[in-house]
């Protein structure tokens, strides 16, 4: 959250409740300030109200017993503590060139940075791309010398021509990662992607709690293995998962993972499947029959009819 002016009595008042022989059970336990750095993903576009992974974050910190603060010049979302730093449609050269000054405004202990994907939507070699990420942890560094640093491998898109660079930008971060000290971590997104995709650089609300599960593993390993793991999506069997068909319209079902006979039927395989109607033409035979009409008797003879019904069954798409 953004600071107050709660924040300019806290130092003297502590120093009296020490020098009175009085604990200060806050002071022991500061916040942990936490800045999501990024773009419309680290804003949360593609979830119901924007929360992104950074709520469903905050709830698993808080309730394994960590004290946390989420920091940044921005807010979105209908719960929780919203602060983040995160714009829309910027590349890493943007977040760079105001980098500095969020720094020195939010004083970060953790910074979260998913940053590329933006780059990698303009048609940016993806060797310049992660270039240019090293710099940016570089300036991360310089602004906030004590910080552990969480760089994310990008989450996956539903643009197949964006596909090959996405995947080459990746396949080089862990190396950016290894160059750099020993509190600049490398957190993989990536395995956030097809079904968990919302429209086509977002993930939906599942895709964001896989995101978030994956920053407070990252977080356990690195800094709080006493934090206990729990609430795992990636286990999860079945799904409410939106989508997004154009502008205007998004396709919301549950999806469940279910075993599908593979093509020759020898073997099966796992598989996300939603439940999806099909309108089925056939034809029904109606047998002959007399029809009255006032005395008149008159014999109409059988014939096939056609006919139309909705018909459910299993679809991966």
């Amino acid at each position: 959250m953004r600071r107050t002016l709660l924040g300019a009595f806290a130092a003297p008042l502590a120093g009296l409740l020490v020098g009175a022989g009085l604990s200060t059970p806050a002071a022991a336990q500061a916040p942990l300030r936490i800045m999501p750095l990024g773009d419309s993903i680290t804003v949360g576009v593609g979830s119901p109200g924007r929360n992104g992974y950074r709520i469903d974050l905050q709830r698993r910190l808080r309730d394994a017993g960590l004290a946390v603060d989420f920091v940044g010049s921005h807010r979105d979302g209908t719960a929780g503590d919203g602060d983040h730093e995160g714009v829309g449609g910027w590349t890493i050269d943007q977040i760079a060139a105001q980098v500095d000054q969020r720094l020195a405004e939010s004083a970060p202990d953790v910074v979260l940075l998913h940053a590329g994907t933006n780059n990698i939507t303009r048609s940016e070699d993806p060797v310049a791309v992660a270039g240019k990420l090293s710099g940016l942890i570089d300036r991360v560094r310089l602004g906030a010398p004590r910080a552990h640093i969480y760089v994310a491998k990008i989450i996956g898109t539903s643009v197949a021509s964006e596909e090959p660079a996405n995947r080459a930008y990746n396949a080089l971060i862990p190396s950016v990662v290894a160059a750099k000290d020993a509190m600049v971590h490398l957190v993989d997104q990536s395995t956030v992607a097809g079904l968990d995709i919302y429209d086509r650089h977002h993930p939906n609300e599942f895709g964001y709690r896989k995101m978030s599960y994956t920053w407070y593993q990252a977080l356990r390993a690195a800094q709080y293995p006493e934090l206990w793991s729990a609430g795992d999506p990636f286990r999860a069997r079945q799904a409410y998962l939106c989508h997004a068909r154009n502008q205007a319209v998004r396709d919301c079902r549950w999806w469940y993972l279910r075993k599908v006979s593979t093509a020759g039927g020898a073997t099966t395989v796992e598989r996300w499947q939603t439940r999806r109607w099909t309108t089925e033409t056939f034809r029904e035979w109606q047998p002959g029959r007399y029809e009255h009409r006032g005395r008149a008797r008159t014999w109409v003879p059988g014939r096939y009819v056609t006919k139309k019904r909705q018909v459910a069954h299993w679809s991966s798409v």
